[in-house]
């Protein structure tokens, strides 16, 4: 049942400045997108001498199109390493933030920099943020998606994070989902426009005659641990359960037979109804019912302490919407706590629906810069539980997940970065292309060890390097951790 796990986060990023010491809020000048994240990654390009770094923990730090910061975790193998990782991606990124901030108050102007963990912007683009599962070669695809449609279109009760909509008419409304409203079909190689719910993008970063990855791509961003926890757990309970009726189990579940005529429609209605009552299926089964038939098929396929926190959570989450009472999970779930904020606000303050201060108050919740952000200030003051340890977040910058190859690239970009080697990375390629025979490839994702690559690691440090290529990259001892 081990499996390697991943996510990829695109993060929106929004910048204002003007010259310090300035006495009026005037002044302001909004920087473009393209501008914004060029001097955001303005340390990376200096060590890396490219807008794309390998980190020491593992995961890969880059500017993906639209000039999107992008954070990609390194593989992990347990939900606690998972969870963790994606929060240093968060820390990486304000990390980014602080030295920017530095750096344009050393030029005399003060910044506003804003990095939101969301998945939508002011003009209705989306974003995302993608869910990577390694699964059999042997699975069928298409099958695999079309007995899944059902549960990723109603799994936003569970881990949606809240949207707040304004119509034509300028009213808004809640939305359990900010991605739902930009999923179209259940499978499909498109990821910009007619998004689908899978991707079928088929890159395994293993051997691809054993493996495939399941490229998820319906999600939203989420913020909270437990929310982020439920949404790679359950879908982690669902995968066993599918692959588990594929090897010829008698475990049913009448869901996984259940069919959605209209699916890219179907998604939003749910994300629509806070209650969870709307139609999904072809036969009826409500958004709510499917939920409850995936959280009884999952039951056996519980097996370690993480995934009975999980099963324990989805169950409380289904329940609380059932009574109508999403207060229940607000310290716990993204929507719910979303949902919670924007209601207190409106009803101390008198706003109307079309109060364009809500639309800025669900934005505000997503931003990751410390001070700034609602759902970070939220933790600090004890409003929302924490489900990792403390400090195990932050550690996570800089250490990888011990039980996959990660620990091994890791150890490679640490001893690289140490010894100035000329070197390269990526998920199953390891070069030091000042060593003769320098390169290693691991492709096994849940390897730990490999004397190939404690060799290497002591090459660097006893041989002399040959000539540098035309390509060499500074290698400079550059980390997160360093920028403040």
């Amino acid at each position: 049942m081990r499996r390697v796990r991943g996510l990829e986060t695109e993060y929106g990023l929004q910048v204002r400045v003007r010259p310090l010491g300035a006495a009026t809020p005037a002044g302001w000048r909004r920087l473009s997108s393209d501008e914004a994240a060029q001097r955001l990654f303005a340390p990376v390009v200096e060590a890396h001498a490219a807008t794309n770094a390998w980190l020491r923990n593992g995961g890969r730090l880059y500017l993906d199109v639209g000039s999107h910061p992008e954070y990609a975790t390194a593989e992990c193998s347990t939900l606690a390493e998972l969870v963790a990782q994606d929060r240093a991606g968060d820390l990486v990124l304000a990390q980014l933030a602080h030295r920017a901030q530095q750096a344009w108050a050393q030029e005399g102007l003060e910044p506003r920099i804003s990095i939101f963990k969301n998945n939508v912007d002011s003009h209705a683009n989306s974003y995302g943020s993608h869910e990577n599962f390694q699964v059999s070669r042997k699975a069928d695809l298409a099958g695999t998606v079309q007995a899944l449609t059902p549960f990723l279109v109603t799994r936003q009760l569970l881990c949606g994070a809240g949207h707040w909509q304004r119509d034509r008419l300028g009213r808004g409304h809640f939305l359990l989902s900010q991605r739902a409203e930009h999923m179209w079909d259940p499978l499909s190689a498109a990821t910009t426009r007619s998004r689908p719910m899978v991707n079928t993008r088929d890159e395994p970063h293993a051997d691809a005659e054993r493996f495939r990855r399941l490229h998820v791509i319906v999600g939203d961003s989420t913020l909270l641990d437990h929310t982020t926890l439920l949404r790679v757990g359950s879908m982690e309970l669902a995968l066993r359960i599918l692959e588990a009726r594929s090897a010829g189990s008698t475990t049913r579940s009448p869901s996984l037979s259940r069919g959605v005529s209209e699916p890219g429609l179907a998604i939003r209605r749910v994300a629509a109804d806070l209650t969870g009552r709307t139609p999904v299926t072809e036969d009826g089964a409500t958004a709510l019912q499917v939920q409850w038939e995936w959280w009884r098929a999952a039951e056996a396929f519980v097996d370690d302490e993480e995934l009975r926190t999980v099963h324990e959570l989805w169950a409380q989450v289904l329940i609380a919407v059932e009574d109508g009472a999403p207060g229940r999970i607000a310290d716990r779930i993204d929507w719910a706590a979303k949902h919670r904020l924007l209601r207190a606000q409106r009803e101390r303050h008198g706003m109307a629906s079309d109060d364009p201060r809500l639309a800025q108050l669900a934005l505000a919740w997503h931003d990751i810069i410390p001070g700034q952000g609602l759902a970070r200030l939220a933790e600090q003051r004890g409003q929302v539980q924490r489900w990792l340890a403390p400090g195990v977040d932050e550690r996570s910058v800089e250490e990888p997940p011990q039980t996959t190859r990660a620990v091994l690239r890791a150890s490679f970009i640490t001893a690289a970065q140490q010894h100035r080697r000329d070197h390269t990375v990526d998920w199953m390629t390891l070069a030091c292309h000042d060593l003769d025979g320098g390169q290693v490839r691991v492709e096994d994702p849940l390897t730990t060890q490999d004397g190939r690559v404690d060799e290497l690691i002591r090459r660097m440090d006893t041989e002399p390097r040959r000539a540098r290529s035309s390509s060499f990259r500074s290698g400079l001892p550059w980390s997160p951790s360093t920028l403040g």
